[in-house]
């Protein structure tokens, strides 16, 4: 997408759900409205969103509550837009997972269990794929989702819930048509499942799946682990692991110290057969050496269609499945930061509505956020040179004339006083960065350079709040002036 069409909330919005088939021109222009809206508010209450117009939150709230509008309809549409983007690209990355949805407010009866029957929390689990181009780092967007409610008894369910890998491989297959050979997708233990991973061999789709299972290989008499395990080494690389505070196998609460860990490289071909079905795949195995604490230690066993043959090659898997904390980001942006899990809507059609919007706003808040961060992670991942021309670039290829310049003040403020002039040159995105970081009380306590996706949010929205000012004030002195 280009930044123009993510920075101008009409754009973004028009791009998003303009195509939207929802039954009626006028529908789909107010549903362009309405996320336009929320984009520019992101976070806020749909009375916040309107400017407190009455005309205008109940347009809104007429619109949500409509039942001739299928939510599916507008995903359908945003997923078709991110979708487009895979032909300008060389290779996408698709990073699945499932997250909930939870509500204790009075919709929550209505909605499916998440825990246990007893809990007041209830909503749905959904599953996303969320695809980043391999070039760049670059969130892309969504392209599929599942939803479903999970029943109080068991025996209630109609499908199991593991045919959500198939049934996103069969969704993105339809979507991206020839375009498919340039897609990864990327997958936690919870997708080591012989029936997923013999259909993707099949269909010829590339693909990482973190192993689970220690199971029985064609190649000797030995398990999978243990045959890579006894590989010869492909190389080390070292790993910059940093401080985190987290829980133990006991659930006693401990701090991970920062450390450097050192990886050894192991790969080979595997062969599985299950129920007289047969497939081959090729393993990566990265293990952290010289740990006194195995608990802890970095273990990772990828199953891939990809070759594996040299260090470089292996290193390309271990990349790839390194950036699927990607899409747990985007759970966090749209439950927290866009306020999905904050709507108050009492009946779940309406509720679904108006999550499903915020389902996008999400991914342009991260791609905001990632115009700052882009440098950053460039820099993390050894590319100086390219993280310097990002650095370089002017702000206003990100921000507005009116939002570096209130930055600016704010960043320089001494004594409660505001700098008398502004810089005759526009600063640079990296001051921008670390201005919205500070702003957002980053202090860079693990010494990474790196703000959180929580402080750059909150930083982005303290500067939003000032725009707002900014704005009501000029509003404020010209009605006086009249």
């Amino acid at each position: 997408m280009m930044l123009s069409q993510i920075h101008c909330v009409t754009d973004w919005a028009h791009s998003m759900f303009g195509s939207a088939q929802i039954g009626d021109k006028r529908r789909t222009e107010r549903l362009v409205d309405i996320a336009s809206r929320f984009a520019a508010n992101t976070g806020r209450s749909a009375a916040y969103a309107c400017d407190g117009q009455g005309s205008l939150v109940e347009g809104t709230y007429r619109f949500i509550r409509n039942e001739k509008i299928d939510a599916s309809a507008f995903r359908r549409a945003a997923f078709d837009t991110t979708a487009a983007h895979v032909v300008a690209r060389d290779e996408v990355w698709l990073m699945e997972d499932t997250t909930s949805l939870s509500f204790k407010h009075g919709v929550a009866t209505k909605l499916g269990k998440l825990g246990k029957t007893t809990d007041k929390a209830r909503g749905w689990w959904v599953h996303n794929s969320f695809m980043i181009d391999a070039a760049t780092g670059c969130s892309l967007g969504l392209v599929h989702q599942e939803w479903w409610m999970r029943p109080d008894e068991a025996d209630d369910t109609t499908e199991p819930e593991s045919g959500k890998w198939a049934a996103a491989s069969a969704s993105v297959r339809r979507r991206f048509g020839d375009q498919m050979h340039k897609v990864i997708t990327v997958c936690d233990r919870e997708a080591d499942i012989f029936a997923y991973l013999q259909e993707k061999t099949e269909q010829q789709e590339r693909f990482v799946v973190r192993a689970k299972h220690h199971r029985k290989i064609e190649q000797g008499d030995t398990k999978l682990f243990s045959h890579l395990a006894a590989q010869p080494e492909l190389g080390l690389y070292q790993l910059d692991i940093p401080q985190k505070g987290m829980l133990d196998s006991k659930g006693t609460r401990k701090n991970r110290k920062a450390r450097t860990a050192e990886v050894s490289l192991h790969a080979s071909p595997v062969t599985f057969n299950q129920g007289g079905q047969q497939i081959t795949l090729n393993a990566v195995f990265a293990q952290e050496q010289n740990t006194a604490d195995e608990e802890a230690s970095l273990c990772w066993l990828l199953l891939t269609s990809e070759p594996v043959e040299t260090y470089k090659q292996a290193m390309k898997i271990i990349h790839i499945y390194s950036q699927r904390w990607r899409v747990e980001d985007y759970h966090k942006a749209w439950k927290t930061g866009a306020g999905a899990e904050r709507q108050r809507m009492t009946e779940p059609k309406n509720l679904e509505r108006m999550v499903s919007i915020l389902a996008f706003v999400a991914v342009r808040l991260m791609q905001l956020r990632e115009c700052l961060t882009l440098a950053a992670q460039l820099r993390a991942r050894g590319l100086k040179e390219q993280a310097e021309a990002i650095e370089s670039q002017p702000c206003t290829n990100v921000l507005t004339q009116d939002e570096w310049r209130i930055l600016y003040l704010n960043a320089n403020k001494r004594g409660g006083r505001y700098p008398k002039k502004l810089p005759k040159e526009v600063p640079t995105l990296k001051w921008a960065y670390q201005a919205i970081a500070k702003l957002g009380g980053f202090y860079d306590s693990k010494r990474t350079g790196i703000a959180s996706w929580a402080t750059m949010w909150l930083g982005w929205d303290k500067l939003q709040d000032m725009l707002s000012g900014y704005y009501l004030s000029k509003e404020t002195a010209s009605l006086l002036n009249n």
